[in-house]
C-alpha cells in the first residue's frame, strides 16, 4: 500500500469514527461495553492500530451492502454480520471489545493520541 492511500486511510479511520466503539447487540438494548483506558501504553495502541486497519476493512467490505439492502430487518442483518466480523477481527488481535472500546473513547478525547494513532494505523 503506497504512502498517500495510507495517510488517508489513517485520516479517513479516525475522522469518520471507524475507530469508534463497536456495539455487540446481543439483545435488544444492549450497551456499549469499556473499560478505561486513560493512558494507553504503546503497546495498546499499536495492537488498536492493527485492529482499527481491520475494522475500516470490514466496514469498507459491508458497506455496500448495507446501501443495497431493501429494508431495516436487512439492514440490521447486514450490520449485525458486519459487527460480529468486526468483534472477529479485534479478538483475534489479542485485544477486547471492551479494551477496544475504551482506547477509541481515549482517542476522540485527546488529540494528541489521536494524531498518534493516526500515524501507527498510516504504517
Amino acid at each position: 500500500m503506497n504512502q498517500l492511500m495510507k495517510g488517508f486511510l489513517a485520516a479517513s479511520v479516525i475522522a469518520l469514527g471507524l475507530a469508534g466503539p463497536l456495539m455487540v447487540a446481543k439483545t435488544a438494548g444492549a450497551q456499549t461495553s469499556y473499560e478505561a483506558v486513560d493512558k494507553p501504553t504503546d503497546e495498546q495502541l499499536q495492537r488498536y492500530a492493527v485492529a482499527v486497519r481491520k475494522v475500516s476493512a470490514v466496514a469498507a467490505e459491508y458497506q455496500p451492502k448495507l446501501e443495497s439492502a431493501q429494508d431495516e430487518p436487512a439492514k440490521q442483518a447486514v450490520r449485525v454480520e458486519a459487527d460480529q466480523k468486526m468483534v472477529d477481527q479485534v479478538e483475534a488481535g489479542g485485544m477486547s471489545v471492551a479494551e477496544y472500546n475504551g482506547i477509541s473513547r481515549a482517542v476522540r478525547e485527546s488529540p494528541e493520541l489521536r494524531q498518534k494513532v493516526e500515524r501507527m494505523v498510516g504504517q
